[in-house]
């Protein structure tokens, strides 16, 4: 074997150390953004399928410690709320009736929102030219993306029941049955609560030890950031042409939009749900480091720490902060939601369908059903469960998902920082203050390790 020479471990060095530093938002804006569109020009569309799907991976690498984590945090959580012998009735009670009442209020601002902006920036309605060059594009792609058909057929024939009902938790857990895990997590932790503690202490110990390795694994890999969003932007600009890119400029900036308008909202219930006591302490709203946090990575799941660690921090309840915080990630999936709906419209107006109000209501209802329906899922993933609605409106759904797959890539950031600045909601609105025999008993915090690393940059935002 060849040795590392001093050189290159410098070289290395100087790469690992560099990385961090451009995940701050203007060094995204100067130097990420205009080098990856250069890039993407320069490289030869045949190389876009590289880049894309080194960026699709370095996502699915950003999301795997985030999935345990939010998983143990789950079953520990619910084990802790709904304890008989350290909750009461009411506190139960109290808690499931918020969460449930914020989620769904949640789900269909969402869903409004994006139904709204659509109809604003109508896209998919389009002038013959712009039809002209994306129908180019549907039968020059099509056919070589014959294959993800099947999919489509998949996703429709396997929606709800299959996909909620649990069979064997471990081995959900392998094949990426995320609603599945869900489901049994939430059923594991009500089990647990049913319990003594001494029983279960063994178990909570184990799952907690989880916990933290996940978040230090975070802080590692969330430092890839950077090359995520150089790849997807520099491979879909590459495989879109200019024409693509205007014909579908509507549909981008109307994501965008949702995003921000969801951003703006997150702030508003954030400095109204909680009290100036409990954000004195706070130097910058942490709705927008969750917002520049997932739109940087690209998965509304690496802003748990931050979520949980800041509510904590503020006094919230810890179980309740983390049960409100990891479903509201895991289930509300409101970035799907929200773009499945636009998209839904895009399709709609693509093809000239007459949009009528019972319509439009059809178009919300199925857009929160395919959005929670691509739970667990990311990326590209995630645009075959629109297939659903577009099937029953009977529209031809292979090439639109084409047209959706081509720059998703892009959309991917967007989509993820929706869901976690409203996921930060939903647990503002849930938690509530501890008591003050649980504030000074902190033996039982599972994210210690986010307060050793408080200078690091990852959560940096400016």
């Amino acid at each position: 074997m060849t040795a590392t020479t001093p050189s290159e471990k410098s070289i290395y060095q100087r790469i690992f150390a560099i990385l961090p530093l451009l995940r701050k938002p203007r060094n995204f804006f100067f130097y990420i953004l205009p080098f990856s569109i250069i890039l993407g020009r320069l490289i030869p569309p045949s190389t876009a399928a590289t880049f894309n799907d080194a960026g699709v991976a370095m996502v699915q690498i950003i999301a795997f410690p985030a999935i345990p984590l939010v998983l143990t945090a789950v079953m520990i959580s619910i084990a802790n709320i709904f304890s008989v012998s350290e909750r009461s009735r009411e506190d139960r009670f109290r808690f499931s009736s918020r969460f449930v009442v914020s989620l769904s209020i949640a789900l269909l601002f969402g869903s409004v929102l994006a139904l709204l902006l659509s109809l604003y920036q109508a896209p998919g309605v389009l002038s013959p030219d712009a039809k002209l060059s994306i129908g180019r594009f549907m039968l020059d792609v099509t056919d070589i993306r014959v294959g993800e058909i099947p999919i489509v057929e998949s996703t429709v024939n396997s929606l709800w029941i299959a996909n909620i009902i649990p069979s064997n938790i471990f081995a959900d857990a392998s094949s990426g049955q995320t609603l599945k895990v869900i489901s049994g997590s939430i059923l594991a932790g009500l089990a647990i609560s049913r319990l003594k503690r001494d029983l279960t202490q063994p178990l909570i110990t184990l799952l907690r030890s989880v916990n933290t390795i996940s978040v230090q694994l975070l802080y590692i890999v969330l430092n890839l950031a950077p090359l995520v969003l150089i790849c997807l932007i520099a491979g879909a600009v590459s495989t879109i042409n200019a024409e693509i890119v205007v014909a579908l400029l509507n549909f981008t900036i109307c994501v965008f939009l949702t995003a921000v308008a969801s951003l703006g909202v997150s702030r508003l219930v954030f400095r109204r749900f909680t009290s100036s006591r409990e954000r004195a302490g706070l130097n910058v709203n942490p709705v927008d480091s969750i917002f520049l946090l997932s739109l940087s990575t690209g998965s509304s799941m690496t802003a748990y720490p931050l979520m949980f660690q800041t509510l904590k921090s503020m006094g919230r309840d810890e179980s309740e902060v983390e049960a409100s915080a990891s479903l509201s990630l895991l289930i509300a999936r409101l970035g799907n939601v929200t773009y499945n709906v636009i998209a839904i419209i895009f399709a709609l107006n693509l093809y000239d369908v007459a949009l009528t109000p019972f319509r439009l209501a059809e178009v919300a209802a199925l857009g929160i059903v395919t959005g929670i329906s691509a739970a667990g899922l990311t990326g590209v993933a995630t645009v075959p469960t629109i297939a659903v609605a577009l099937l029953y409106f009977q529209v031809p759904a292979p090439p639109v998902l084409v047209l959706l797959l081509a720059i998703d890539p892009i959309l991917t950031l967007p989509r993820a920082a929706t869901t976690g600045v409203l996921a930060m909601s939903i647990s503002v609105i849930s938690s509530v203050r501890s008591s003050p025999a649980s504030d000074s008993n902190p033996s039982d915090t599972n994210l210690g390790l986010l307060a050793q690393s408080s200078d690091d940059s990852v959560f940096e935002v400016g």
